[in-house]
């Protein structure tokens, strides 16, 4: 519903008319502003709406000084996690990845060769060779990095 002039508005929210220049000043959508002898035309409904996320935001402490404290908190953080190397950036992660895929890749493809020359003739010693195989094949590629495989001259 449009409303016409700042007293209007006013009486709707039950403030003063200086609450509606602070609100504006602060934000709240003005369909049309006015002027000298011309009233400002208002849409009760977003006005309504922005005064109440204007509340949520004050009721929850989201005010722009909080904001930043808590980018300039995550940033400190950010840093420190990297100094004590417990956050890698993505453009060094990248090329350690890629050396372990390719080792991955390598350790798997001389697996074969050597599998199918040991293959047993029985059906249940072959399953239980190509499990044991495999969860080796698969805790070696989870501790590649501790157990050395890839060291940083590789990545």
């Amino acid at each position: 519903m449009k409303i016409t002039g700042q007293q209007a508005i006013a009486d709707l929210f039950g403030v003063s008319r200086e609450s509606i220049d602070n609100w504006q000043r602060e934000g709240m959508p003005v369909e049309a502003r006015g002027g000298p002898g011309v009233s400002s035309v208002y849409d009760s409904e977003k006005c309504i709406a922005w005064r109440v996320k204007a509340e949520v935001i004050k009721a929850r402490g989201d005010r722009p000084q909080n904001r930043l404290a808590r980018v300039q908190a995550d940033k400190i953080e950010m840093e420190n996690l990297e100094r004590r190397r417990q956050l890698i950036p993505a453009d060094q992660l990248e090329p350690r990845l890629q050396a372990a895929f390719a080792m991955a890749r390598a350790a798997w493809s001389a697996t074969a060769p050597r599998l199918a020359r040991e293959m047993p003739a029985d059906p249940d010693e072959r399953e239980r060779l190509l499990q044991a195989e495999f969860e080796a094949f698969l805790h070696r590629l989870a501790d590649w990095g501790k157990a050395g495989d890839v060291d940083d001259d590789d990545a």
